[in-house]
This record gives C-alpha cells, sequence and structure tokens, in this order.
C-alpha cells in the first residue's frame, strides 16, 4: 500500500523527532486522552455514525407501504410462519416464492369450487430467494419443480434457491449475516425465506435471551437490504398451552418481540387443507385465510405439478367477525351491554371480552348501533334499522 506524506504530516514527524523523552511522553498522553491535555476537536473530526431524525423527518411524505402479497409482508420487514410438523407450512411459503418471483396471484380461487368467496393474493413481482437448512436438496429441487411446472414459469424467472449450503448460515454471526446480505443485494432480492430459525440460531439456546441477538440480525438484514425476510419456525409440543394463540410459537420470548407478523399454519387431520391465522401483528389486521393443496404425480410418484389454491375460510377472530356476531345477537332483540358481549362471547370464544366491548363501543360510537334508557335507567343497544 503507498503511503502519500503531505507536508501537513511531514511537520507533524518532523517536530515528532525533535521532542526530548518528557515531551515525548506528553505527547502520546495528549494522542490517548486529547481533553485531558486540553486539546480541543471539533465534531468533523469525529463524525457520529448514528444518523439523526428531528420531526422534519417525521413530517416528510412517504411514499405508502409496500407488500410482497397483498396485506402479507410489508418491504421491509421481518415475519416467521410456524406450525407444527407436517402442516405443509414449509411448502405453502415455497408456493409463495414462486408466485413473488413471477408476479403472479398466490392462493387463487380453487377452480372446482363454486362461488368460491377466496379471491387470491396479488404479488409484487420481484427477485425471490430460498434457504433451505431443513429438506435437502433432492426435495428442494422437487418442490421448485413442480411449483414451476405447474405455472409454466421460464427457467429464468427470478427465483434462486440455496440448499444445505457450507458454510451453514449463523445468524448469530455479523460475517455470516454479512454474507448473506451480499448476495441478497447481488441479485436486488426483496423477499428471502429461510428454513429454518432453530438450525441457523448458531450457539444460541432458542428459549435463553440469546435469541435477542440472532433476531437483531435478521431485522438488520431486512432494513439494509428493503427486504421481506420471513423465518419457517415451529409450534411448541403439544397444545397444553392456554393463553394466547402466540404462546404456541416455540422459543424465549424475544422471537416474537422482534416480528412485524407471525402466521400460524394447522392442518386438518387426513387433509391438504391447511388454516393460517396471525397472531402477532405490526399495523394493519390480517384476516384468516385457508388452502388446499393439489399435485399431479408423475408415474415413480415424485410430483409433476404442485400448487396450492385459495378456498373459503371461517372468521372467528377478526373485529369483522365481532360486527358480524354483534348484529346477530341483536336480530329482533335488544340487549344491554353485558348481554351482548356475553352472546358474542358464546359463538367466538377465542376473543377476549375486552375486544368485544371495545368494539361495540365502537359500533355505537359510528352509529351502527343505537343505545337508549330502558327501564329503571338500564341501557339497551338496538341494531340500527
Amino acid at each position: 500500500m503507498e503511503i502519500i506524506i503531505t507536508p501537513k504530516v511531514r511537520t507533524v514527524l518532523e517536530t515528532v523527532r525533535s521532542l526530548d523523552a518528557d515531551e515525548t511522553r506528553q505527547f502520546h498522553s495528549a494522542l490517548i486522552n486529547p481533553k485531558q491535555a486540553g486539546l480541543e476537536t471539533s465534531p468533523e473530526d469525529h463524525p457520529d455514525p448514528w444518523q439523526v431524525f428531528t420531526l422534519q423527518d417525521a413530517y416528510l411524505e412517504r411514499p405508502p407501504v409496500e407488500y410482497v402479497a397483498q396485506g402479507l409482508f410489508a418491504l421491509p420487514s421481518l415475519n416467521i410462519v410456524y406450525g407444527a410438523p407436517g402442516t405443509l407450512k414449509s411448502f405453502i411459503l415455497a408456493d409463495l416464492a414462486v408466485c413473488a418471483s413471477a408476479g403472479m396471484d398466490w392462493l387463487p380461487p380453487a377452480p372446482w369450487i363454486n362461488g368460491n368467496q377466496s379471491h387470491g393474493y396479488p404479488t409484487r413481482q420481484c427477485p425471490t430467494m430460498w434457504l433451505d437448512f431443513d429438506n435437502g436438496r433432492r426435495r428442494t429441487h422437487d418442490r421448485f419443480g413442480a411449483l414451476g411446472r405447474s405455472r409454466n414459469l421460464p427457467a429464468d424467472t427470478p427465483l434462486y434457491y440455496y440448499s444445505m449450503p457450507s458454510p451453514w448460515l449463523n445468524a448469530g454471526d455479523k460475517n455470516s449475516i454479512g454474507n448473506l446480505l451480499l448476495r441478497m443485494q447481488d441479485k436486488d432480492i426483496q423477499l428471502v425465506l429461510v428454513d429454518n430459525l432453530g438450525v441457523v440460531s448458531g450457539d444460541a439456546d432458542e428459549n435463553s435471551g440469546d435469541m435477542v441477538a440472532v433476531m437483531s440480525e435478521f431485522r438488520q438484514l431486512a432494513e439494509e437490504t428493503g427486504a421481506a425476510v420471513v423465518l419457517v419456525h415451529h409450534q411448541r409440543k403439544g397444545t397444553g398451552y392456554t393463553g394466547r394463540a402466540g404462546d404456541s410459537l416455540r422459543g424465549h420470548s424475544s422471537i416474537e418481540a422482534s416480528l412485524d407478523l407471525a402466521l400460524l399454519v394447522e392442518r386438518e387431520e387426513l387433509s391438504d387443507t391447511v388454516s393460517i391465522k396471525a397472531t402477532k401483528v405490526r399495523g394493519e389486521d390480517v384476516l384468516p385465510f385457508s388452502a388446499v393443496f393439489t399435485y399431479d404425480p408423475r408415474p415413480g410418484g415424485e410430483m409433476e405439478t404442485a400448487q396450492f389454491y385459495g378456498i373459503a375460510t371461517e372468521d372467528n377472530r377478526s373485529g369483522e367477525a365481532i360486527e358480524r356476531e354483534v348484529m346477530v345477537a341483536l336480530l329482533g332483540a335488544s340487549l344491554n351491554k353485558t348481554e351482548l358481549t356475553k352472546a358474542v362471547k358464546d359463538v367466538l370464544k377465542d376473543v377476549g371480552v375486552n375486544r368485544i366491548r371495545d368494539r361495540i363501543d365502537r359500533m355505537t360510537a359510528t352509529g351502527k348501533l343505537i343505545m337508549s334508557n330502558g327501564k329503571n335507567n338500564t341501557e339497551k343497544i338496538f341494531s340500527r334499522p
């Protein structure tokens, strides 16, 4: 490396050479602690690497949030899709990856069901990357081949996948994540899916605060690339949890806390039908949705084509579901708030009482419901004619 000596540097070097022993010690001390030596430095000498913002930045107009699929997986964002083994969670995400890389609707309506209310999810066409650390190369090749053939996609569709690569991804290591970032930037990746979180966390104990650093690295990856990062993960074993649905996400609480969106995938027994519901959302509510898996086999049993279709799903959790049941309960009747809350809760068993009461208040405030005083000054609620 060539070292250029400027006139200013040459003057400093000549001055240092002329110092005696005591002066040399004072010079070294000043280098270590310039303030103690009475030397002032300007901010330009040591610029702050942190970028500061003010309300002026906050007030600037920004473009609307973009999503990989309509209302799902914002750019940028950190997400998890999880479920028990065998719920087709990896396969349905591979289906999303293929659709997004081609800009095709994900989960279009199943063609054999008349009056199917599913509308599918339009995708934002974008280069997509899949990282397989779970299924192995043969299965990964077969799945993407079948998913691509079902849509007659050309071979140059911007879908890039790795299977069991070496060196292994270690999400707790900045160099490993840094190399992934470079791969993503090289191909302008806007959607990256990692299968699965449990095997790329390095030495971090999944059930400890070690996961804070791992999830922080994935968050930084999303922010620096502008991509949606989607991690495949597992549900806790057994069904003994009694808390919120999100409590079934395996691992330390910091995993869920770091997410923009968590989707739980559940599969009906002895069926190729899966149901997906959000258990953590930052932003607009995500309604439950369902899909069915289809494939055409080759004579040897392998898949020739494969695709997921959207099918109608029963909504028993959203705000719209609460309003629906409120109106049903008030058909030809008037109830006080406690009675109305109980009637809705009896139907929507997974919805909290406070959410129901809040929705009733909103419906009253916006004029969807009418509240009036009945006998003994008890308030009665009616639906608006």
